[in-house]
């Protein structure tokens, strides 16, 4: 999961350098980049994720769009599915989840 912020890009960017030093001694792969915090009225948001897509291709994800229900379930003990399963939030998580079932 990346939060679509400016320093979160960079932490990104220099977490992926480091992933490509140890991948030099054991096998791993970073499948999948999700972007969080997905907001339609920020420039930002679109334009952090189209940052993401030149850096990280078809490990980009759709996004998580920023849904208040997402912040409550939490606190409620519930999860999304619990908790608002007709939210936008559950919606992306539950196409993530299709996502990933369907890449095996």
């Amino acid at each position: 999961p990346v939060s679509l912020e400016i320093m979160t890009l960079q932490s990104l960017l220099d977490f992926n350098q480091s992933l490509a030093a140890i991948q030099r001694y054991h096998t791993l792969t970073l499948r999948y980049i999700v972007p969080t915090f997905f907001d339609r009225r920020v420039r930002k948001s679109d334009e952090i994720r189209a940052q993401l897509a030149v850096h990280f291709g078809a490990r980009l994800c759709e996004p998580i769009r920023y849904n208040v229900r997402l912040s409550e379930a939490p606190g409620y003990g519930q999860t999304i599915f619990e908790y608002a399963p007709h939210s936008p939030g559950a919606d992306d998580y539950r196409s993530l989840a299709e996502r990933v079932l369907s890449d095996g």
